[in-house]
């Protein structure tokens, strides 16, 4: 049957060929209304998406960084810049991305003064705060943009109008001169930039101010010279001023110094006589108790000498007495009996000869009447001699 079917479309390929294109055709439109309903979009992350539908008009919700697919027939999307963003008040010769011209503000009472501020700002959209004053993303904030018609213009149309009143209002009270430089430019700029983050014009429209920076203060040229003569003055003026504060406040610093170098001195010196006084009482003490010591010492070594000799003496005198036992009972041995008195005779004997010749010696002859007379009790020996 199919071999007939695919004879039939051999011999007669027409009405075949006809039904291929319609399919063809067909899937054509098919992709092509795929590919057109169909649409992806990438979103970075200092971007967000405000959508607008076809019948439901602007979308609450707003898309964030990431890729996301939508209906290209009924949806178109805006994309806004949700990162920080500049806008400059100032000369193309000064600063080449400046957007605009200089701001130009009457000062004084009158407003006879003109002056020309150079400005920049830096801020966010689709920002609120929070308690603490920090930016908070607020998608519905973006939503009030877009569908006040501000998409594209709202930098001109907001900003800028806003930035040149505010300028105006700040600088207005105020003299040319006071805002030129110094301490009344300074509280100039602070006095802006309070003013610029507490703005309900910007706050509503979910524009937060991160910061402003004012280049200059621009004055009439024919004024110019004059002023910063003034202004160089009154910096000398000051600057005099600050160097008579900073030359007494080192001559307090060096009195003060001194006070406390005298003051170390007298507590060193304190410090010092404190402790010769324990020294000298330490080694007083010291002294004290060597003497103690040395007399002690002494003490004990005469007590000891003494004792030494003491025994020296009585050992001496044991010997001696010992020695003179012995000698003692020595000569009671040679004397003792019949032999010891016949030595004991022998020996008075040979003294007795020895006495009568110490007695005789130096005599060569004796007379024959020479008398010779010994007296034993008197020692004393007489000779006469008879010349008859």
């Amino acid at each position: 049957m199919a071999k007939q079917t695919l004879d039939d479309i051999a011999k007669n390929p027409g009405p075949f060929i006809a039904k291929m294109a319609i399919i063809v055709v067909f899937g054509i439109i098919a992709l092509w209304t795929l590919l057109h309903t169909v649409s992806f979009v990438k979103i970075e992350g200092n971007e967000a998406v405000v959508r607008q539908d076809l019948f439901q008009g602007v979308m609450n919700e707003v898309w964030t960084s990431g890729t996301k697919v939508y209906c290209g027939w009924t949806t178109d999307i805006y994309k806004y810049d949700i990162g920080t963003q500049k806008v400059t008040f100032n000369t193309k010769d000064e600063t080449k991305d400046a957007e605009y011209d200089r701001i130009e503000v009457n000062c004084g009472e009158n407003g006879g003064q003109k002056a020309w501020i150079a400005i920049s700002m830096n801020y966010r959209i689709g920002y609120d705060t929070d308690k603490d004053g920090l930016p908070v993303l607020a998608p519905h904030k973006l939503v009030t943009l877009h569908k006040e018609g501000l998409r594209e213009t709202y930098e001109n149309v907001i900003l800028k109008r806003t930035i040149v009143e505010i300028v105006n209002k700040v600088a207005r009270p105020h003299t040319a001169l006071s805002i030129y430089s110094g301490q009344g430019f300074v509280d100039f700029v602070q006095t802006l930039e309070t003013e610029f983050k507490n703005t309900d014009v910007l706050r509503e429209r979910g524009i937060f101010v991160e910061n402003i920076i004012v280049y200059s203060v621009h004055l009439d040229p024919k004024y110019e010279s004059e002023i910063a003569a003034k202004v160089l003055a009154q910096q000398e003026t000051l600057k005099i001023k600050e160097q008579t504060i900073a030359a007494q406040e080192a001559a307090k610093r060096m009195f003060a110094e001194t006070q406390a170098n005298v003051e170390k001195v007298r507590q060193d010196s304190e410090a010092r006589k404190i402790q010769t006084v324990k020294t000298a009482e330490a080694d007083n003490e010291k002294e004290i108790l060597q003497a103690q010591a040395k007399k002690q010492k002494q003490t004990l070594e005469a007590e000891g000498l003494r004792d030494a000799n003491l025994a020296l003496a009585s050992g001496i005198l044991a010997k001696g007495q010992a020695e003179a036992q012995v000698e003692q009972l020595k000569r009671d041995a040679m004397y003792a009996g019949e032999a010891g008195a016949r030595r004991a005779a022998v020996e008075i004997a040979g003294l007795q000869a020895d006495k009568l010749k110490g007695m005789l010696q130096g005599v060569s002859v004796l007379p024959d009447k020479a008398l010779f007379n010994m007296g034993k009790s008197t020692g004393m020996y007489t000779v006469a001699v008879d010349d008859k």
